[in-house]
C-alpha cells in the first residue's frame, strides 16, 4: 500500500510539471535552464495564397501558439515569430527565406526550442525535415508541436520525428494523387475546364459554347482568316494593333469587354485546340534543365496529350486548318531544320534553302559590302568533315527567280485577279468588324444613358459615376466611328472593266512586276507558296553546283549552275589553267598579255562576274608551288646561271646583261618577263663576257666580232 501511494504521488507530480495551464509558467522534464536562457522560435507557414485568403482559422491557430511558449517558461520578449513563408509550399521545390532564417538562428546557438502547429508546417519533404532535426540535435535544440516536445538527441524521439516527417511527406503525396485522379477522371470525359478562351462562354453545365454575341464570333473568325494571310503570330499581333481590332473578353460576371490583344494572348489563341472543336488535356510537359533558365514547359503534339477528343465542342475552324496553323508556327521557329518566317532581308531563299551534303539549312551571311552568301553552319566533327557549301545569294536567287517566273507566266493574270478578289473579301470582312464595334459602342452609350436617366438626381455620388461612364461610352463610340470613317477613306480594290483589262495587259510581263513593284517580303511569300525547298549540292568543292527545286505539288526540277569561288584551286579546270599560264609565262610573255590570251581561250577567273586580269595571273603563278618553282626558283644545271648571279660574276648591272641577251650576245634558257631569267654560259662564255665587259668600260662603241656571238638566232632558245 505504501509503494502504491508513493507511485501515485510521483505520477501526480510529473503530471503537474508537464501540464500546460494558461497564464501560468510551468516546467517540462525536457526543458532545461539552458533552453530557457535562449530564444523560442514559432514557425508559421501556409502552402498557398488561397489558403491565406480562405483559411483564416488556421492562421490564427498558429499565431496563438505564442501562449504555449509562455506557458512553457519563455518570456514574450524571447519569442521570435518567423512568418516569412506564408503562401510558400513546403515540398522543397521553392525557396523558403523563413526556413533559411530558422536554420541560421539555430547554427548561431540563439534558439532553445522550435515550435510549429504540426510537423508538416516545418517541412513537407524528407530532406528539409532531416536537415532540420539533425542541426537541432547538434546544438541541443528542442522541437515541439501541439502534441508534445521532442529532444532530437534522444533515439526514441528521433524515431518519432522521422516517422512524422515521412507521414507528412506521404500525406502531401496522397492528397496530390487523389486530386489528380479526380481531375483526370473528369478530363477523360472532356469536361475539365478552369476557364474558356476568348470567343467562348460556359453554359449551365460548365461546358464551352460559342459566344452568343455575333460581333465577338465575327472577330474570332477574322483573326483566324488574317493568320492564314499573315503567316505568323507576330505579324497577326501587329495587324490587330495597327487596325485597332479588339478581342472580346468575358469578365467573372459574364459581361463582354473589348480589349487589345497581347502578343502572348495571340499565340495562345492560335495554339488552343478548342477553336477546332477538340478537347485536349496535358498539352504541356514540365521539364527540368540544368538551371532555372533551361527549365520550363514545352508544348506537346496531339498524339502525346493525356486526353485528346476531336469534334467535342462547337468550332471556329476545322481540325485540318488547326494542324496547318500549327505547322506554320513550327516552321516559323528558328531551329536549324525549320524554314522560319518570311523576313525583309535581301536573301530571297532564306529559310527554304538546304545543304545537299548534310541536310542542314543554309544561313545567309552578309558582308560589309551588303552582299550575302548562303553558308552551311555544320562544324567539323570526328566522324564527318566540315561542309564547304557556300554560294552567293545573288547567284542562286537569280536562277530560282527565273525558274519561278517561267512557271508563273501562264497563270499570272488569273493569280492576280484571285489576289484582288481575296483582298475584296478581306476588306468586306474587316468592314463588318468595324461596323460591329460601332454597334457595340452605341449600345453601351444607350445603356449608360438609360442608367443615368433612371438615377435619382439627389444621389449625386451615383449620378456623377454614371455620368462619367456615359462620357467614356461616348468617347469609345467616337473612336469606333472614326476607325470606320478611316477605313472607308482607304481606296477600294474593286476593279472596273477598264482596270480589269489593264491588269490583264500588265500581267503579260510578270518579270517586270516582279522587279519593279514587289518588295522583298512579298517576293519571299510568293516563293514559299510555289516552292517548298531548294537543295544545293556543291560538286567536289568546285565552281559547279547542282540545284534541286522542290515545287509545291511534288514536282522536282534539277539545274546546274556555275558559282564564284574563293580561290583558283576550287576551279574544276585549275590544273589546265595553271599549265597554260605557265607555258605562256615561260615563253616570256607579260602578265596582261597572258590574261588576254586566257580570256580568248575561254578560261574564267574564280570570281564569276570578273574577267582574268594581269594581277590575277601573277597571283595564280605565285601561289601555285609548281609554277613558282619554275619561274622564281628554277633548278640550275651545269653552266646555267640566273641573271642576278651572272651579273654579279661579271660585275655589271642585271639590266645590261638582259640587254646583251636581247642583242644575242648571251644564250638564254628561260626568259619570262619580270621573273627569274636562266642563262647558259660555260667557262669560255664567261671569259668572253668578261672581256666584253672590259671593252664596254673602255667605251668601245663597236666591240670586236670575236667577242660577240655569231650563232644562228634560230638555234638559240629564247
Amino acid at each position: 500500500m505504501t509503494q502504491s501511494t508513493e507511485s501515485r504521488s510521483v505520477s501526480a507530480s510529473l503530471e503537474t510539471r508537464t501540464s500546460v495551464l494558461p497564464n501560468k509558467l510551468v516546467t517540462h522534464s525536457k526543458i532545461t535552464v539552458e533552453h530557457l536562457r535562449q530564444s523560442a522560435v514559432l514557425y508559421i507557414r501556409q502552402s498557398t495564397s488561397q489558403q491565406l485568403r480562405d483559411h483564416q482559422e488556421s492562421t490564427q491557430r498558429q499565431y496563438q501558439l505564442t501562449h504555449r511558449l509562455t506557458s512553457l517558461g519563455w518570456n514574450a520578449g524571447q519569442i521570435v515569430v518567423i512568418d516569412e513563408d506564408r503562401g510558400i509550399s513546403g515540398t522543397g521545390r521553392q525557396n523558403r527565406p523563413g526556413f533559411r532564417r530558422l536554420l541560421s538562428l539555430i547554427t548561431e546557438q540563439k534558439v532553445g526550442i522550435v515550435l510549429g502547429l504540426e510537423m508538416s508546417r516545418l517541412a513537407r519533404n524528407s530532406k528539409d525535415w532531416h536537415d532540420l532535426f539533425e542541426v537541432c540535435g547538434i546544438y541541443q535544440v528542442l522541437i515541439a508541436d501541439e502534441d508534445g516536445i521532442f529532444e532530437t538527441s534522444d533515439p526514441n524521439d528521433r524515431l518519432v520525428l522521422g516517422l512524422k516527417g515521412i507521414i507528412s511527406e506521404m500525406e502531401l503525396h496522397t492528397m496530390k494523387v487523389r486530386l489528380e485522379r479526380g481531375r483526370f477522371n473528369k478530363a477523360e470525359r472532356g469536361e475539365l475546364f478552369h476557364d474558356v478562351p476568348v470567343g467562348y462562354v460556359k453554359n449551365a453545365d460548365g461546358l464551352p459554347e460559342l459566344d452568343p454575341d455575333e460581333s465577338a464570333r465575327e472577330t474570332i473568325h477574322t483573326v483566324f482568316r488574317q493568320f492564314e494571310l499573315v503567316g505568323s503570330a507576330h505579324g497577326l499581333f501587329h495587324y490587330l494593333i495597327e487596325h485597332g481590332i479588339r478581342l472580346p473578353f468575358r469578365d467573372a460576371a459574364g459581361q463582354l469587354t473589348w480589349r487589345l490583344a497581347s502578343k502572348t494572348g495571340v499565340g495562345e489563341l492560335i495554339k488552343h485546340p478548342l477553336y477546332a472543336g477538340a478537347y485536349g488535356y496535358g498539352r504541356k510537359k514540365r521539364y527540368v534543365g540544368r538551371n532555372a533558365v533551361a527549365s520550363g514547359r514545352k508544348w506537346l503534339p496531339p498524339e502525346q496529350w493525356k486526353v485528346f477528343i476531336k469534334d467535342r465542342f462547337p468550332a471556329y475552324i476545322t481540325w485540318e486548318q488547326y494542324e496547318a496553323n500549327q505547322q506554320v508556327l513550327r516552321n516559323n521557329d528558328h531551329r536549324a531544320d525549320r524554314t522560319g518566317p518570311a523576313r525583309s532581308g535581301m536573301a530571297l531563299l532564306a529559310g527554304i534553302v538546304f545543304c545537299g551534303s548534310c541536310g542542314r539549312r543554309l544561313s545567309p551571311c552578309y558582308g560589309s559590302n551588303g552582299r550575302g552568301t548562303y553558308l552551311c553552319g555544320r562544324h567539323h566533327t570526328l566522324n564527318m568533315p566540315p561542309c564547304h557549301t557556300a554560294i552567293s545569294c545573288r547567284t542562286l536567287d537569280e536562277v530560282v527567280a527565273e525558274k519561278l517566273l517561267e512557271s508563273l507566266q501562264p497563270a499570272a493574270a488569273e493569280l492576280s485577279l484571285q489576289v484582288i478578289g481575296d483582298e475584296t473579301t478581306r476588306r468586306a470582312r474587316q468592314e463588318t468588324v468595324y461596323l460591329h464595334q460601332v454597334q457595340q459602342a452605341r449600345y453601351q452609350v444607350d445603356l449608360a444613358e438609360r442608367r443615368y436617366s433612371h438615377v435619382d438626381p439627389a444621389n449625386r455620388l451615383v449620378a456623377a459615376s454614371l455620368e462619367r461612364q456615359w462620357n467614356d461610352a461616348l468617347k469609345n463610340l467616337g473612336i469606333a466611328e472614326q476607325q470606320l470613317r478611316d477605313f472607308h477613306s482607304q481606296p477600294s480594290s474593286v476593279l472596273s472593266k477598264s482596270d480589269h483589262q489593264q491588269l490583264l495587259n500588265a500581267c503579260r510581263d510578270v518579270s517586270e512586276l516582279w522587279k519593279d513593284h514587289a518588295v522583298m517580303k512579298d517576293k519571299k511569300e510568293i516563293v514559299r507558296i510555289v516552292i517548298e525547298r531548294v537543295t544545293v549540292h556543291v560538286q567536289a568543292n568546285s565552281e559547279r553546283v547542282s540545284i534541286a527545286i522542290n515545287w509545291s505539288g511534288g514536282f522536282e526540277s534539277c539545274h546546274d549552275i556555275i558559282r564564284s569561288v574563293q580561290v583558283y584551286r576550287q576551279l574544276e579546270g585549275y590544273q589546265e589553267l595553271t599549265n597554260r599560264a605557265l607555258e605562256l609565262a615561260l615563253e616570256g610573255r607579260r602578265s596582261p598579255a597572258i590574261a588576254d590570251i586566257l580570256e580568248l581561250e575561254g578560261y574564267r577567273s574564280a570570281r564569276l562576274k570578273k574577267r582574268i586580269s594581269g594581277e590575277m595571273v601573277n597571283e595564280l603563278l605565285c601561289r601555285d608551288e609548281r609554277c613558282h618553282q619554275q619561274l622564281y626558283r628554277p633548278v640550275l644545271h651545269e653552266n646555267h646561271w640566273t641573271s642576278e648571279t651572272l651579273a654579279r660574276e661579271l660585275k655589271i648591272p642585271v639590266k645590261q646583261l638582259k640587254d646583251w641577251v636581247t642583242r644575242g650576245w648571251v644564250d638564254v634558257i628561260q626568259r619570262p618577263f619580270g621573273r627569274t631569267w636562266v642563262l647558259k654560259a660555260d667557262a669560255a662564255d664567261v671569259d668572253r663576257l668578261r672581256k666584253l665587259t672590259e671593252n664596254q668600260r673602255g667605251k668601245g662603241r663597236h666591240p670586236p666580232q670575236e667577242l660577240l656571238r655569231t650563232q644562228d638566232k634560230n638555234a638559240r632558245k629564247h
